[in-house]
């Protein structure tokens, strides 16, 4: 087989697995999670159920890659706006008088403004993706589950690209972090979010409940929480770290206060 031919024929994989792909994705935004199968998918895309297996091995292999697919383009345009707010802020920065010298022991929160305005962008553009964090409520839980070692290390390997990209960026935005942490940070945002969209998405016998007028701690406005505790968490990184006996924590085993402040040598 020619190469032209060999590059022609992987074109058509590619799109009919982008197809399929496509196919689930409007599946899971009509129907819950549990009552797509794997027969609609085919009808959807007129193709025969056998030949769908050739691409996904299994129901969850196929919604990992939605995954993938949908969490790419949320990374995207989370990547502009956040380009965008770098370079506002650096005009921004460059038209701004020097400040006065503060004065010793006065705290400091740099970044505080941005930390807001991340909060923002971030929880705005998942809100706009609904169905997209109902599919992430449910990724480790189910779609991990069922898949082959390969699927697996090719949604890992992607998001790790996204969120060493992205991470990059929220440094840039907030250039009190250290390098290297804008991606735990968003770690730590992605534990919130599922966390919130689960609480955010009860049974129908806890949202029945949930509607009693003595119940009102529990009806919770995913947008509006999702922001506020992406900013607190933003806001938590950008403080000075505390000594831990600050904080409540017990001093280190065999190690008091002194002796970890005493030079070495």
């Amino acid at each position: 087989m020619s190469s032209t031919r060999r590059a022609r024929k992987e074109e058509q994989k590619e799109e009919r697995r982008r197809i399929i792909i496509d196919a689930a994705w409007q599946l899971f935004q009509e129907t819950p999670y549990l009552e797509v199968t794997m027969a609609q998918v085919a009808e959807r895309t007129r193709l025969a159920k056998g030949t769908l297996y050739l691409y996904f091995t299994t129901k969850e292999e196929l919604f990992l890659a939605v995954v993938d697919q949908e969490l790419a383009k949320w990374f995207h345009e989370v990547d502009i706006r956040l380009t965008h707010l770098g370079a506002s802020q650096g005009e921004e920065a460059a038209a701004r008088p020097r400040a006065p010298r503060a004065r010793r022991g006065a705290p400091a929160a740099p970044g505080a403004g941005a930390a807001g305005s991340i909060a923002s962008i971030l929880s705005a553009t998942l809100v706009a993706r609904d169905a997209m964090t109902r599919l992430l409520s449910i990724l480790h839980s189910v779609l991990e589950q069922n898949v082959s070692y390969e699927a697996a290390l090719r949604f890992k390997v992607s998001l790790v690209a996204n969120i060493e990209r992205t991470g990059t960026l929220l440094e840039r935005c907030l250039p009190s972090l250290a390098p290297g942490q804008g991606g735990p940070i968003l770690i730590r945002m992605y534990a919130l979010l599922i966390g919130m969209r689960q609480v955010c998405d009860p049974s129908d016998v806890i949202r029945d409940i949930r509607s009693r007028p003595d119940m009102g701690l529990f009806r919770i406005n995913f947008g509006e929480e999702i922001r506020a505790s992406f900013a607190i968490l933003l806001s938590g990184a950008l403080a000075p770290q505390l000594a831990p006996e600050r904080l409540g924590a017990p001093p280190l085993h065999g190690i008091t206060s002194a002796e970890r402040r005493r030079p070495e040598g």
